[in-house]
């Protein structure tokens, strides 16, 4: 008995120090510094003024070229929308 009793404390003696100096010291505020990493920024020349007027001008005809997809729903449909619900025969008749 006695001697599982002096087996324990020893591995604990062992035990203890090695757990101590797997723990490393927290680093004190002062000594903190803040590294950021610095991107390189791309910086792209500047466009022609004429060119990014044409660019502005060909998108805009080309965006009015395009039909409006509604309208041509609208027109290509067999069904028509039904009619605002607060104006069928009651309430126009007076019945309500």
């Amino acid at each position: 008995m006695r001697s599982i009793f002096v087996l324990g404390v020893a591995l604990l003696a062992i035990a203890l120090p090695l757990a101590a100096a797997g723990q490393s010291l927290a680093p004190s505020t002062d000594d903190l510094t803040i590294e950021k990493k610095q991107k390189r920024s791309i910086v792209l020349p500047k466009p022609n003024p004429d060119q990014v007027r044409a660019d502005a001008d060909r998108a805009v005809s080309e965006y009015a070229a395009t039909p409006d997809p509604r309208r041509l729903v609208n027109e290509t449909s067999p069904l028509r929308p039904p009619p605002r619900p607060d104006l069928d025969r009651d309430v126009t008749n007076g019945i309500q």
